[in-house]
């Protein structure tokens, strides 16, 4: 595809923890098939995901995750209970601290902003300037999960508690710019593999901390979910009722909606499969011929070539 077939977009990539794997699979596509990112609005996975691609690190983040597996998986949560949440974090920051260095955010070669809400109020933060790392971890502290974090004296969570799918801030950061939202919390949408690959060999494996982080996220025998299965599944149909009325509202102009429904918070060891799950979604638009129809309606209609 000639670079004068392209089509400058900016993006919401909403929340949805280790859903939001589908990301990379979904941008992959887009940029295979003629879309110039021109800025990234980001919600949790969306804001570490996003701001991965702004820095040029998401390859290598990417081939990371490819290789993740449960044990290490589970060895990135560092459980602080009965604090302010299941887990402080702090692995999870220093793990993402070696793809993305301390950059400050408007250093970034495309615009980025990262989402938060604060707790005090329930208004939404917008990070699009200094340093990247702390506004990402403010993103993605999942309330009673993840331990909030104190920016600029506030102490901020989960940026979906506002906005699971940022698309009022993408078009803030790239006023005049075509929206692709993609939204993670579509459960009539289920994934379609096999999850927890987790054998009894690996279980071997794992130490007394690691064990305890197992049990949490299985069910018993009655068919009972673990608590991180009622966690994810709690968020997500709270947050899919949200996600339908502002998407409703802020109109984006595509939406991309990956069959995720089913993947736990902390499936991330997954990632070979939940990046095919974005790929898929994204491919199928292209298979349909909806992207081709995207940039046509916005090249002719707007001026929106690149």
């Amino acid at each position: 595809m000639t670079k004068d077939n392209n089509v400058s977009v900016v993006l919401a990539l909403g929340g949805g923890a280790a859903r939001g794997l589908a990301h990379i699979g979904i941008l992959d596509v887009l940029k295979q098939n003629g879309i110039e990112v021109k800025g990234i609005a980001g919600t949790s996975i969306g804001a570490v995901v996003g701001g991965l691609y702004a820095a040029h690190k998401l390859q290598a983040f990417e081939s990371y995750i490819r290789k993740l597996d449960a044990k290490g998986m589970l060895k990135l949560l560092d459980p602080v209970v009965p604090r302010a949440g299941l887990f402080a974090g702090n692995r999870i920051a220093r793990k993402l601290e070696e793809f993305i260095p301390n950059t400050n955010i408007e250093d970034l070669d495309i615009p980025f902003c990262a989402i938060s809400t604060d707790i005090a109020n329930g208004d939404e933060v917008l990070h699009n300037s200094g340093p990247i790392l702390l506004p990402i971890r403010a993103s993605m502290a999942i309330p009673g999960v993840f331990a909030p974090v104190k920016v600029d004296g506030r102490w901020l969570v989960d940026g979906g508690v506002c906005w699971p799918v940022p698309i009022a801030a993408a078009r803030e950061l790239c006023p005049g710019l075509p929206v692709i939202a993609v939204n993670l919390f579509n459960t009539n949408l289920p994934f379609e593999g096999d999850l927890d690959p987790i054998d009894q060999a690996s279980k071997t494996e794992l130490g007394h901390l690691e064990r305890l982080l197992l049990k949490m996220r299985q069910g018993n025998k009655e068919g009972r979910p673990g608590l991180f299965a009622s966690l994810s599944d709690t968020i997500t149909h709270m947050e899919r009722r949200i996600c339908r009325f502002q998407i409703a509202a802020e109109n984006p102009e595509l939406v991309l909606e990956p069959a995720v429904f089913g993947i736990g918070l902390f499936d991330f060891h997954q990632g070979e499969q939940i990046i095919a799950a974005g790929t898929r979604c994204a491919q199928a638009m292209v298979d349909s011929g909806g992207l081709d129809e995207f940039k046509k309606r916005y090249a002719v209609k707007k001026g929106w070539f690149s």
